[in-house]
């Protein structure tokens, strides 16, 4: 009895590792255009003759538009953002928007922080360790994102995106300790100062 009680718990303990391996996968991985933008290192984002970012037709899809590394604009004034930012994407297609980023969260200059970019940044790593220990991708995936004077707004039913795991937004901002209008109000704020703009 106590035989197939051992081996019933190891068969137990090996899908629980297996579990725990497969979702430590999920959350760590990194999207596949990253390996092709860091391939790219040349890669910089289109800009207008009034300097704002400008989306450019992405060449596989057609009706696709799309922003890439859209962090180096900003790396300019704020070398740290080149730090801790290794690429960047936004597409936009059929109305819907989905926009990211690949970073090194232990490059992060948390001394820089003001007290309560300090205080999510500690709920954040808290929430999702794997964060603070590796490349990790962090996006916004919004099938109606609310487009007004060149601004993005996160629209109701967007989600956050961290490897291959989507919360909703109200997921995310509970896990974060915050309020979905906190959450939401963020993620256009750091949208807006890596100048992702509305496409045209």
């Amino acid at each position: 009895m106590w035989k197939k009680l051992a081996i019933f718990l190891l068969v137990l303990l090996l899908f629980a590792g297996g579990v725990v391996v497969y979702l430590w996968l999920q959350v760590t991985a990194l999207p596949d255009w990253y390996t092709e933008l860091a391939a790219e290192s040349a890669v910089v984002p289109v800009e207008g003759p009034d300097g704002k970012l400008q989306w450019v037709p992405a060449s596989a899809h057609t009706g696709r538009k799309e922003l890439r590394n859209f962090h180096r604009k900003a790396a300019r004034s704020a070398p740290e953002v080149k730090e801790v930012i290794k690429a960047s994407r936004a597409t936009f297609e059929d109305g819907k928007l989905e926009a990211g980023v690949v970073a090194d969260l232990r490059k992060l200059p948390t001394e820089k922080m003001s007290g309560d970019q300090q205080g999510l940044f500690e709920r954040a790593r808290q929430a999702f360790p794997s964060l603070t220990e590796r490349d990790v991708y962090i996006g916004v995936e919004d099938p109606s994102p609310v487009l007004k004077n060149g601004k993005i707004g996160v629209g109701p039913s967007a989600r956050v995106k961290i490897g291959e795991f989507t919360y909703s937004l109200d997921g995310a901002a509970e896990k974060l300790g915050m309020t979905p209008d906190k959450l939401r109000a963020e993620l256009e704020k750091h949208m807006r100062e890596l100048g992702v703009e509305a496409p045209d």
